[in-house]
């Protein structure tokens, strides 16, 4: 397990390495000068001049890129322009609120596209089965600004159930914050649930045609046991893979998700730091989120290794 482990961590250090290197180069090309960001388009020349000279604006990008992810990994990501105030603890403040919500809507895809997914799978060809591919194709197609409006407008103007937008800490009021991220965790896990349903299906129709489960039946086991034991527990590979990767992409959605819902994570804080060309901030996420999606391959490969006996006896 440790040197499966420690192969996996070996080809994740190099794509880490690139993912930097490619968001610190994104940075250069993108508008404007960080200088007059900073100083303010009435600034002197000479002031423009000093903040580049303090900030390392006038180093070759080599430089700067090593002074970049050396601050980084101290756990420094830099000054807000705006306001001056440290971007890292910035962050911090807000991954608990995307995490919250990310956790939520891959909850609420789980359950409604596994269970829907391998119904499908039994079902093959009949109406439950059209049903749950309609269900799937739309799920997939719906764009999760417009659900989260049409949520809005049902949930809170027309009914008053729940609120409209905010979020409320888990730690502070629990029913609160179940009610807070209930229709942002189904605009974000929609999409989700709709992809798990027929990766599900598709993975539970392979192993019902192989031949150990019509052996279980030709035994007499129960069919809740071929089912669960025999067929879905083989079918985990692929939806563990779907799971662990869509989460990250979990965060590239919660952009539009949160400042629909007016949710203060990290999409929302992207979305603002755009407008008021924070590009440090902008970068920073962006970073985050590609270490995120290397994590959750790192975990993907881990729940491989559980879950697939094949690879634990060749280890």
């Amino acid at each position: 397990m440790l040197r499966f482990l420690a192969n996996r961590v070996l080809v994740a250090i190099p794509t880490l390495i690139l993912i930097s290197i490619i968001v610190f180069s994104l940075q250069q090309l993108l508008p404007g000068d960080p200088a007059l960001i900073i100083g303010g388009g009435e600034a002197s020349p000479e002031v423009i001049a000093a903040i580049r000279e303090e900030y390392g604006f006038n180093d070759p990008l080599v430089i700067q890129y090593f002074h970049w992810i050396g601050d980084i990994f101290r756990g420094d990501f830099g000054v807000s322009y705006r306001t001056r105030q440290p971007i890292g603890p910035m962050i911090l403040d807000k991954i608990p609120v995307t995490v919250t919500l990310g956790a939520a809507a891959m909850l609420f895809s789980l359950v409604i596209g596994i269970p829907l997914g391998i119904l499908a799978a039994l079902g093959k060809g009949k109406g439950w089965d059209h049903v749950v591919t309609v269900f799937a194709m739309s799920g997939i197609s719906i764009p999760n600004f417009w659900l989260g409006i049409m949520l809005i407008l049902l949930f809170a103007v027309k009914l008053r159930w729940l609120p409209a937008g905010g979020f409320v800490p888990f730690t502070e009021d629990p029913i609160g914050c179940l009610r807070s991220i209930a229709m942002p965790a189904v605009v974000l896990g929609t999409a989700l649930a709709a992809a798990m349903m027929r990766h599900t299906r598709s993975a539970m129709l392979n192993i019902l045609q192989q031949d150990y489960v019509r052996t279980a039946r030709s035994k007499g086991l129960a069919e809740r046991v071929v089912i669960v034991r025999h067929a879905f527990l083989n079918a985990l590979v692929p939806i563990i893979t779907l799971a662990t990767l869509q989460f990250g992409t979990l965060l590239a959605g919660a952009v539009l998700t949160e400042q629909v819902f007016s949710i203060p994570g990290l999409g929302k804080m992207v979305v603002d730091s755009v407008f008021n060309r924070e590009y440090q901030a902008v970068q920073a996420v962006t970073l985050l989120s590609g270490v995120a999606f290397v994590a959750m391959n790192l975990l993907a490969d881990i729940l491989y290794f559980w879950a697939n006996p094949k690879l634990r006896a060749n280890r």
